[in-house]
């Protein structure tokens, strides 16, 4: 499972995507682990707690890791937080708006954006109903 989670920082896959990339994952190490390769797979994700095996889904993994990085550079003013800086700032200027491009609705203005990064990552929060507030400097209309 690291080496899946080292590049999900950069990666924009859809839920399903990730289901078929754990599907042959799972085929092999469920047996190995002694269970049945047949096992629901909602329980194979569930978390320990609630009775199951506490394998994280990847798509969920992979949206921490962008929300993670999203505040933990912009916080810390390094080189990463300063390019998503730039990044949010042109998708504000392309979009028209004064305020941050996570506090626009994505129906509405995703279709003027170019498809970045942090377009992808908007996609993700609006569809998972996730609200991130993330400053920028008001830009003048």
């Amino acid at each position: 499972m690291k080496s899946l989670e080292y590049p999900m920082t950069l990666l924009t896959l859809e839920a399903a995507t990730w289901v078929d990339i754990m599907s042959p994952v799972l085929q092999v190490c469920l047996p190995k682990a002694g269970i049945c390769r047949s096992f629901p797979r909602d329980m194979v994700l569930a978390p320990l707690k609630f009775q199951g095996l506490g394998i994280p889904h990847p798509f969920g993994s992979q949206v921490s890791k962008h929300i993670e990085t999203l505040l933990r550079h912009s916080n810390n003013k390094t080189k990463t937080g300063a390019y998503l800086e730039a990044a949010l700032q042109e998708h504000q200027l392309k979009t028209g708006t004064s305020f941050g491009i996570f506090q626009q609705d994505f129906g509405n203005t995703a279709v003027l954006a170019s498809d970045t990064w942090i377009k992808r990552v908007w996609k993700e929060l609006e569809t998972m109903d996730i609200y991130v507030a993330f400053d920028s400097p008001a830009l003048p209309l």
